[in-house]
């Protein structure tokens, strides 16, 4: 539940909700230093014009990219102790943006089976001397997330919509399954229109999963 998540994760997780109202992929990211302070946020913004960062309106304007874009490595001498926190496993541009960077430490809520790399980090000499350090959290964290990503995906109803859905499909089924029966019930749409907070809408879809 919302009250057991740290207040990390729990800043995470309002990020993904404000690009989810904002009607841009629902994924958030902070980035802390080595004493646990958040020092950068960051959210999806490829289809939210609402703000003047760079990446606004692009492909690059990931929730990570826009977390580490103003990390400038000699006023973060210590970056190799930070850690990147995300709602969903980093893609190949923000994996790699993450090692280059100089961050060695990632943790993820959710897997992504359509677009993750962090097996590169098994797979590239180059990265596996980096030494970087990954931790999945635990599936209630996935459960929500993947929820709240399919409902959305469902929303745009994409083109490759069910190559996505099924890539989450083969380890997060009763994610995916939730996020299309609170689709088809408006929950979100609602939930925005309510004006609910993130703590109460976590605390709502965590019990409804409890509940099947």
């Amino acid at each position: 539940m919302w009250m057991d998540l740290d207040n990390i994760w729990q800043e995470a997780f309002s990020l993904a909700w404000e690009s989810f109202k904002r009607n841009t992929i629902p994924i958030g990211a902070v980035i802390v230093n080595e004493e646990g302070n958040i020092i950068s946020r960051g959210r999806n913004r490829i289809f939210d014009y609402s703000s003047n960062n760079p990446l606004v309106g692009s492909n690059m304007a990931h929730a990570e990219m826009t977390a580490m874009i103003n990390l400038k490595e000699k006023e973060h001498p210590n970056i190799k102790k930070y850690t990147l926190y995300t709602t969903m496993e980093p893609c190949p541009m923000c994996f790699g943006t993450m090692v280059m960077m100089g961050i060695r430490n990632l943790r993820y809520a959710a897997r992504d089976g359509f677009a993750g790399a962090t097996e590169l980090n098994y797979n590239m000499n180059y990265i596996r001397s980096k030494k970087i350090f990954i931790h999945k959290e635990d599936d209630e964290l996935e459960l929500f997330h993947i929820c709240l990503q399919s409902a959305y995906e469902y929303s745009r109803n994409h083109m490759r919509l069910e190559e996505v859905l099924n890539s989450w499909r083969t380890y997060c089924r009763e994610g995916v399954l939730m996020g299309k029966q609170l689709y088809d019930e408006g929950y979100f749409l609602e939930a925005i229109k309510q004006r609910k907070e993130i703590e109460q809408i976590y605390d709502e879809v965590i019990l409804r999963f409890n509940n099947i």
